[in-house]
């Protein structure tokens, strides 16, 4: 009897002690979550509310000291009108190379962009919805968590080089990148500010990682190639991602036309180019298809070409506005600081450029 007794209050412990340790640690994800929360759309989406970052940076023509800020919906910009179907409203997509994350909040091209429709457009308001990482794949996704909710009236979509990395990287291409990967410790991960902070200090404290990590975001350096490897003559048969780029295009514009939303696809610009000068310089590594070394710039930017050629083509089947953006920003290091990010003067003539197009674009469906 009393050993019965003993076990029932042994169990009765632990119970109470498990479900004291839930409660405890729900009360702890609900204060958490009040200072810092979570963004309203999908944990799928790294959209950070109310970020206030100060950075100081030393790249090529970009400020020393620059602000990097969310609005309430985890988007850099201001934060967004109250009478939302009075204003002309513009979220941009992309990767790294929309989400200027080095530039300042006031330098990035697309709130140069919203400053210089405003002219035409008194009521304007761009979201940048750029994510470092993100390939169509990630795009997909925001437009339909994003996308989906808002509805702004045209979604401006810089894109191409993440997903040539697929075909350049096979790991990558059959995990994805890390920036989009999923999975229960993603879940986890995405679902839980408190594992959130865990992981960040663990990464200070215990494996006294870099929390900001600037080295692939540094000034371009040429470094001589010795030797490239072989390659076809088509340079579509190393290309194996081109495929599914092409059918994550066409979803992407499935998607925003089913919602009555205008779609405006940029190519995407780079410094290196294909003439002579860059055949000598490393462009960037290559493995899949059973070769493995590297490329030159030169090769690389004739891989984009295709990328930024395909865009072009299905824009134009399907009757989607695009803009060569590539073809109109000179491969100098005037624009770019690394081999594919805008400095100051690259987001100024970026923005300058998609601006004149909106313009042109409304006067022109308007006539219609």
């Amino acid at each position: 009897m009393n050993h019965q007794k003993s076990r029932r209050n042994i169990f009765l412990s632990i119970s109470v002690l498990a479900a004291s340790t839930l409660l405890s640690v729900l009360i702890l994800e609900g204060i958490v979550r009040v200072v810092s929360p979570p963004n309203q759309f999908s944990p799928e989406l790294p959209l950070r509310p109310h970020n206030n970052l100060e950075l100081h940076v030393d790249l090529h023509g970009i400020s020393p000291i620059i602000h990097n800020t969310t609005n309430r919906w985890g988007l850099r910009g201001d934060e967004p009108p109250e009478n939302w179907k009075d204003y002309m409203t513009i979220i941009v997509v992309g990767g790294s190379t929309a989400q200027c994350f080095y530039l300042d909040d006031h330098k990035t091209w697309p709130y140069l962009l919203q400053e210089k429709l405003r002219t035409s457009f008194p009521r304007i308001w761009v979201g940048n919805g750029g994510l470092s990482g993100h390939s169509t794949r990630g795009h997909i996704v925001f437009v339909n968590k994003v996308i989906t909710e808002l509805k702004p009236r045209i979604v401006v979509l810089l894109v191409g080089v993440n997903d040539l990395g697929f075909s350049m990287n096979e790991e990558n291409r059959e995990h994805g990148n890390p920036a989009e990967r999923t999975g229960l410790k993603r879940f986890l991960f995405d679902h839980s500010r408190i594992v959130q902070l865990a992981f960040l200090w663990k990464s200070i404290l215990i494996d006294h990682a870099t929390v900001l990590d600037r080295g692939s975001n540094s000034n371009f350096t040429p470094h001589k190639l010795d030797r490239e490897i072989e390659l076809p003559n088509d340079l579509r048969e190393i290309l194996p991602a081109l495929g599914e780029y092409k059918n994550n295009i066409q979803t992407i514009i499935r998607d925003l036309r089913s919602l009555n939303v205008t779609p405006i696809f940029l190519t995407q610009p780079l410094l290196f180019d294909t003439t002579k000068e860059w055949q000598s310089i490393v462009g960037r590594e290559y493995s899949g298809n059973d070769k493995k070394g590297l490329v030159s710039a030169a090769t690389f930017a004739r891989m984009l070409h295709i990328y930024n050629e395909t865009l072009i083509q299905i824009s134009v089947a399907d009757s989607v506005a695009v803009i060569d953006l590539a073809s109109k920003i000179p491969h100098n290091t005037e624009y770019f600081y690394d081999m594919m990010h805008f400095n100051e003067k690259g987001a100024d003539k970026v923005a300058e450029i998609v601006a004149q197009f909106i313009q042109e674009y409304s006067l022109d469906q308007k006539a219609n």
